[in-house]
């Protein structure tokens, strides 16, 4: 198998559109890439290696009252399953904390794992935590 990487699908893109033959596969760095700079898919293998990544990513939402610790807890959950946080974003609005990440589950043990420790977390820190799979909101997006 070849990898596309955040390091190299710049090389893969052309006109504003991602151009992949059969037999590469899109990194979930490298979907984010394309995401960011509103790269198009050109081709069915193009949309197909995009897929592929999207299947492996989910959407990680944490809102609660603001306190210490909730970054570090939640990133060492997901990091003792094995997963890889490729974006991360949190805001502090009137002493209500939200973070959202996007976590690569391609070294963990499955979507339902990961949720399980994460809703665990979730009640130990009195924080709500919400998984929903990337390819969701790329349904959601193209309707």
């Amino acid at each position: 198998m070849r990898l596309i990487t955040s390091e190299n699908v710049a090389s893969f893109v052309r006109d504003g559109a991602l151009h992949v033959e059969q037999g590469w596969t899109l990194a979930p760095s490298a979907l984010e890439y394309l995401r960011r700079n509103r790269v198009h898919f050109a081709g069915e293998e193009s949309r197909a290696a995009a897929a592929t990544a999207a299947e492996n990513l989910v959407v990680i939402t944490v809102e609660g009252i603001d306190k210490p610790g909730i970054i570090a807890t939640v990133a060492g959950e997901v990091a003792r399953q094995g997963g890889n946080i490729t974006d991360l974003s949190q805001t502090i609005l009137a002493g209500v904390f939200v973070m959202v990440l996007v976590v690569d589950l391609s070294a963990t043990q499955g979507y339902d794992s990961l949720v399980a420790g994460l809703e665990r977390v979730g009640r130990e820190i009195g924080m709500e935590v919400s998984v929903r799979l990337y390819s969701v909101y790329e349904a959601m997006h193209r309707i």
